[in-house]
């Protein structure tokens, strides 16, 4: 039996009315027997484990004001920033979401807002659906309660979005989510996936349940026909290969499509590293600081973060290729670089970031203070290897073979290192 409301078993109804008996004494956002299930087939029936949830879902909605958010103005930075927005139906007749991820800034939106506000933010996301599940269910005379969202990964990449701090709060928005808003999710169509998106899945997949998963789709280079399969061109914007234009062809009067989030957003009062947590080190002046870290398995992520006082330094990565045999000499190890070696405002603001190691081998972190010959300067920094995900499993890699993206165009390639980091798979 599956489940829903209509196709029980007995075993189903029992914990079904048991729940709702053991609940008696609990106000909710809704008592019907759809809004009693959703929360049992997310724990497979396990009336204990809904009653838990149920019980903390009501009290994250005292703390967050849940009853009230639908009228909360959020902070402007996150109204512009935060890519979100609701736009027509599928075919079935249930709401379609957008989702710019791609063009997300974590690290700007991390420093403009507080935390509290973010997971505030998640919440108005969730009571929004909620009301227009609502909505579209008088509309249509009967029950809607899942919704079809679009993830579109244009401008992925790793310079943009491998910031750890905003990475790791990410992530408790979304369990948040989907703890506490759960079996809502028709489908999950990913679009303009980059060669890099394996590797962006492999971090967020362990916090996304199995059910989730099941449901999730990385359409390839023709990803606008495919979407027309499950939405009809008059609930699409043109962006994405329909007909509407409201009032351009990403729609954005519904849509918030995001970007980079300017410095005048940003705390003044910001912190987002503790110092008391990392290694020091200090590099003299005209002097360098060199550490090998060891990668044994290919697709290791060495992720970073380091902090200076008072002054910037040099700092990249590099990779030792053997040993180089010269006649009459002694064998010397050869190293190649495989993120830049630049200045950094380390003094500024803090930097973080990640490598994807696609060889085993000996990596080495280099801070160079060479081009200072008056000051000395003094690293806080913290380095961790993550062991390779070998059970990626993605649907559909939308990347094709011959170097073209699932938009059909050429793919940025990843040396640069700004203020984050790059791969080191030679791609």
């Amino acid at each position: 039996m599956s489940g829903h409301v209509g196709d029980l078993s007995s075993s189903q109804q029992e914990a079904l009315s048991k729940l709702k008996a053991s609940l008696s004494d609990v106000t909710l956002p809704d008592n019907d027997d759809y809004y009693f299930l959703r929360w049992l087939r997310a724990v497979k029936f396990d009336c204990d484990k809904a009653e838990q949830r149920l019980r903390k879902h009501v009290e994250l909605r005292r703390e967050l004001g849940a009853d009230t958010v639908l009228t909360w103005t959020p902070p402007e930075v996150l109204v512009k920033y935060v890519t979100t927005g609701f736009f027509g139906e599928d075919r079935d007749g249930h709401p379609v979401y957008y989702d710019c991820f791609g063009n997300l800034d974590f690290k700007g939106l991390y420093r403009s807002c507080k935390q509290d506000d973010l997971l505030k933010v998640k919440m108005l996301h969730g009571e929004q659906l909620l009301a227009k599940f609502r909505e579209f269910s008088v509309q249509k005379g009967r029950k809607i309660e899942t919704v079809t969202t679009i993830v579109d990964l244009e401008n992925l990449s790793f310079q943009r979005h491998y910031y750890w701090p905003g990475i790791n709060f990410l992530t408790e928005l979304m369990t948040l989510f989907h703890l506490h808003y759960p079996e809502i999710v028709k489908h999950i169509f990913f679009v303009k996936a980059p060669r890099i998106f394996p590797a962006a899945y492999n971090i967020v997949k362990r916090f996304i349940d199995d059910n989730t998963k099941s449901k999730i789709v990385v359409l390839g280079a023709n990803w606008k026909e495919e979407l027309l399969q499950y939405i009809s061109p008059d609930q699409l914007p043109q962006a994405y290969g329909g007909t509407r234009c409201e009032p351009d062809p990403m729609c954005t009067n519904f849509i918030t499509v995001g970007g980079d989030v300017p410095p005048e957003y940003y705390l003044t009062n910001f912190t987002e590293t503790s110092k008391e947590d990392m290694e020091s080190v200090l590099v003299s002046r005209g002097s360098s600081y060199e550490r090998e870290f060891t990668v044994e398995l290919p697709g290791t992520v060495i992720r970073w973060e380091f902090i200076t006082n008072d002054h910037d330094i040099s700092f990249g990565w590099y990779q030792k290729s053997g040993a180089k045999r010269r006649r009459f000499l002694p064998p010397t190890t050869e190293m190649s670089e495989v993120v830049p070696m630049k200045r950094r405002n380390s003094h500024i603001v803090p930097e973080s970031g990640v490598l994807q190691c696609s060889t085993a081998g000996i990596y080495v972190m280099k801070f160079d203070n060479s081009y200072s010959w008056t000051r000395s300067k003094e690293v806080f920094y913290s380095v961790k290897l993550l062991p390779p995900d070998t059970e990626l499993s993605v649907p559909q890699m939308a990347a094709e073979e011959d170097g073209t993206g699932a938009n059909g165009t050429e793919e940025e390639e990843f040396y640069e290192c700004n203020d984050n980091t790059v791969p080191v798979d030679g791609t």
